[in-house]
């Protein structure tokens, strides 16, 4: 028989686990990722939308022809509400005083011309405050003594010692100091604020408005020409713009803006004040025009920040300013829940596909677009809502 010796199969056997080893260790484990997508689809394969004529007719679907048109040269600007100088009235202390009344006086209170706003208790000089103070103490003592002579007088009755008349006479005087005391008591408190007496100042609205700050508390004490409480007139407001130096030359001398506030409200127009431009700014290039706004129903607050539309001309402070822009309705605007911008654009008979756009501003009615759609395209402006509805599940 031919075999081999044991020793020789089992050197073979180690050289073979041996060669295994060494090619395991430079084989690297495959990457496993931690998710997968599967059938991946784009965002064009989803916006899509293939409707019937009798639902576009239902859905009351209406589109218009994108062109392109010359658009008013705009900036949209922050401005600051402000009081009309001369309008705003501070109110002082007229003389050294305890206030009476305010407590329900703060700012933000519409107040009307003539209104009461504090009862002022007039004080006199410290010189006289010290007088009177003398004068109390005196009396005080007077008593003091008036009571001593009184309690003598009634122990030598009592001893037999004294008469009658001298008693009578005691009692007398201490009623008499008693009095004085009362009164000069009085008079210092009349005096000093703390009491209801004395003779009260006035503190009256100059004229209606809204109490811009409120600088102290009511039943405190002032002096003269300390600051009470600050108003201003909102019948009218200036809104400050501070505007790029570059666009003052753009800015006709009677150009309107549109002053807007952050909310959305509804705009109103700002008439350029007859005012030099107050400085400019460091290191921001701007300078500050002011704007009169009409606020009878006192819709803006002096400090309240809102957004300004200026139109400007052109570079030489020449024509409207206009330009070619392209621009679509403000109905065919729709947005997602993210934000974003979409309109629907008929690619076919009864077929609609929703396109991501760009809006830069708002002219009126219409919306300026940078970039999403070009000029020729068909978009939907009725109806867009159903769409977009009909898309994602929420129209039948």
């Amino acid at each position: 028989m031919n075999c081999q010796p044991p020793p020789l199969r089992c050197l073979l056997s180690l050289l073979s686990l041996l060669t295994l080893a060494g090619c395991s260790k430079n084989e690297k484990p495959q990457h496993q990722s931690p998710s997968e997508v599967q059938n991946p689809v784009k965002e064009s394969d989803l916006t899509t939308v293939r409707i019937t004529p009798q639902a576009e007719q239902r859905l009351g679907i209406r589109t218009v022809t994108l062109k392109t048109d010359r658009v008013q040269a705009t900036r949209e600007v922050g401005g600051e509400v402000q009081a009309v100088p001369g309008q705003a009235v501070t109110l002082v202390a007229p003389v050294q005083g305890t206030l009476r009344g305010g407590e329900q006086l703060t700012a933000g209170q519409r107040v009307r011309q003539g209104q009461t706003l504090y009862q002022l208790v007039p004080l006199p000089p410290e010189r006289d405050l010290l007088t009177l103070n003398q004068g109390t103490e005196q009396a005080r003592i007077q008593l003091r003594v008036s009571r001593a002579r009184l309690q003598r007088a009634e122990e030598l009755l009592a001893d037999r010692a004294g008469s009658v008349r001298a008693r009578d006479d005691a009692r007398a005087d201490v009623a008499l100091a008693e009095r004085n005391l009362a009164d000069a008591q009085a008079r210092q408190a009349a005096m000093s604020g703390n009491s209801g007496g004395g003779q009260a100042l006035p503190i009256k609205a100059p004229l209606s408005g809204v109490v811009q700050r409120v600088a102290v508390a009511p039943n405190t004490i002032v002096t003269t020409n300390t600051v009470l409480v600050e108003l201003a007139a909102l019948n009218k407001v200036w809104v400050r713009v501070p505007l790029f130096v570059g666009d003052l030359r753009r800015l006709g001398a009677d150009q309107t803006v549109s002053v807007r506030p952050l909310n959305g409200g509804a705009a109103r127009v700002g008439r350029p004040v007859d005012a030099p431009t107050l400085g400019a700014a460091s290191g921001t290039a701007t300078a500050d025009v002011f704007f009169e706004v009409d606020n009878t129903d006192e819709a803006f607050r002096p400090g309240e920040r809102v957004a300004v539309d200026v139109n400007l001309s052109n570079a030489a402070g020449t024509g409207n300013g206009s330009a070619p822009a392209l621009t679509i309705p403000a109905a065919a605007l729709l947005y997602d829940a993210s934000g974003g911008q979409w309109v629907y654009v008929r690619t076919a008979p009864q077929q609609y596909t929703r396109q991501r756009v760009e809006v830069q501003r708002a002219v009126g009615d219409q919306l300026v677009v940078s970039r999403g759609v070009q000029a020729g395209a068909v978009v939907v402006t009725d109806g867009a809502a159903e769409l977009f509805g009909t898309e994602f599940g929420g129209s039948h």
